[in-house]
């Protein structure tokens, strides 16, 4: 379903408005400036410079696309703001991120929706998750596609968790996402909202105790240096959304946003390939490198669910419930569902 969906409904205005003003809207040339927070080497820069080579050759060049990573524009925050004014034409932030400019994705930010990878993107991929993406034109941006970062996990400076009791008190760098910071604090933990440019300092300099993200992103931005005790709780299916702004993709020629779409449909297969692979490999390079990877037991991890559900039954009316129901119902999640019924 994601080739055309995200095709912009005014595109026969705008070629009209092209045409009575002369301009030769399959000639034009453009820049894309695309900023993103993550390692050049990680999953995602790789499926982003697909994209810049697709649009590339299928535009014989005629729109280049200039991907800058590891938050040379900014943070995530910054730089959705600057997609959304027309300073950079494209970015990919973390839902948890984006959820501040469209409160319907605040669903996603609750804990341990989803199980595996490939339940998640049967959701994303559904038109339940089409439709949870629609909003974001409210706000002057265009959704191209779900991306995807991965399970956060737990990397600590001093010691292995284990159980959610072993959170108490603990100093824990967290995005600046509403339902991450009242989940922690939901289970005794110090949630301590930074940006991530200031996440490696801090874990040095004792300012956090630790830190959740994905292996991968742990991994390249060194964290795992500071912060080498690292527990396996894919406890949020973190999903990054591929962003364009709205006045430039609706200005484009209608062949041109076809060709935008599908380079950002071809990124996001070869980011979720790579996905299937990337976290094996880097939790053994980690290991090789003297951290310590714990896997939970069956029981622990129920532990960690179960601490969930007090959280649930508190802030599940602080979003949209009848999305946050549809999106457990659809992830077949009856534990947080019959919480909230």
């Amino acid at each position: 379903m994601r080739n055309t969906r995200f095709i912009a409904a005014g595109t026969a205005a705008a070629l009209s408005l092209a045409a009575w003003s002369g301009i030769a809207v399959a000639d034009d040339t453009h820049t894309i400036k695309f900023g993103n927070v993550i390692s050049p080497d990680d999953t995602q820069n790789q499926g982003y410079d697909l994209f810049a080579e697709q649009v590339a050759k299928r535009t014989d060049g005629r729109i280049e696309v200039q991907v800058y990573p590891d938050s040379q524009l900014g943070g995530e925050r910054e730089m959705i703001e600057a997609t959304q004014f027309g300073d950079i034409e494209m970015t990919a932030p973390s839902v948890g991120v984006l959820a501040n400019f469209d409160k319907s994705l605040e669903v996603f930010d609750f804990p341990f929706i989803f199980e595996d990878a490939e339940t998640a993107y049967e959701v994303l991929d559904s038109k339940l998750g089409e439709e949870m993406l629609s909003g974001l034109a409210d706000s002057g941006l265009i959704a191209l596609g779900w991306g995807e970062n991965g399970f956060r996990n737990l990397a600590m400076t001093d010691g292995t968790v284990r159980l959610p009791d072993d959170m108490d008190g603990v100093k824990l760098r967290t995005m600046q996402v509403p339902m991450h910071i009242a989940f922690w604090e939901s289970i005794g933990a110090a949630p301590t909202p930074l940006s991530f440019p200031e996440v490696f300092t801090s874990l040095q300099q004792g300012v956090v105790d630790g830190v959740e993200n994905p292996y991968e992103l742990l991994y390249s931005a060194r964290l795992t240096e500071p912060a080498n005790y690292l527990t396996e709780t894919r406890h949020i299916y973190d999903p990054e959304v591929i962003l364009i702004n709205k006045d430039f993709f609706e200005n484009l020629s209608e062949e041109d946003q076809m060709i935008i779409q599908e380079a950002a449909d071809a990124a996001i297969d070869k980011i979720r390939t790579l996905k299937k692979t990337v976290t094996d490999e880097i939790r053994a390079e980690i290991e090789d490198e003297g951290g310590t990877v714990t896997d939970l037991t069956d029981e622990e991890r129920q532990a960690w669910i179960d601490s969930a559900i007090p959280f649930y039954k508190e802030n599940a009316e602080k979003v949209d419930t009848d999305k946050l129901k549809a999106i457990l119902e659809a992830a077949g999640n009856t534990t947080y569902l019959e919480a909230i019924q």
